[in-house]
């Protein structure tokens, strides 16, 4: 059974990353939507941390991870 998780990474103005983690992501994700979703973050200044806010897209990835349950 696969399991996926999208991970869109900010930089904040203080030069750190910030992650933000979506479990089961849409299928047929792209960058551009993503990064479309991603800059509206930025423009609402909704990402924060200690004070820091986002100001960039670093990158965006999903992660796919495969779990074998054993009978």
């Amino acid at each position: 059974m696969d399991e996926q998780t999208l991970t869109m990474v900010f930089t904040l103005d203080n030069g750190d990353n910030y992650n933000i983690n979506v479990d089961f992501p849409k299928d047929n994700l792209n960058k551009a939507t993503v990064d479309a979703v991603m800059q509206k973050f930025i423009d609402k200044r909704a990402i924060t941390k200690d004070g820091h806010v986002a100001e960039a897209i670093k990158e965006a990835y999903i992660v796919t991870e495969t779990k074998n349950i054993l009978a």
